[in-house]
């Protein structure tokens, strides 16, 4: 069976882990919380769970900040 893997900035064992960490279980409560109980929630919970660090930066930039390309 596959371990875990853990998000890199827990691995990295710096300072900036705590901020890491808390950002990421910031973006996982917002997008249960806030987004509109959908196909697409259950897609950004999946994305920012599965793949932390780009995943809650993309989901931070996109749905929190609303940046547009």
């Amino acid at each position: 069976m596959m371990p875990l893997a853990l998000p890199y900035f827990l691995e990295s064992g710096s300072g900036m882990a705590l901020i890491g960490f808390l950002f990421w279980i910031w973006m996982i409560y917002h997008c249960a919380t806030r987004e509109p109980n959908s196909r697409e929630k259950i897609l950004w919970l999946l994305l920012v769970i599965l793949v932390p660090d780009i995943g809650a930066l993309v989901y931070f930039l996109v749905r929190v900040v609303k940046i547009r390309g």
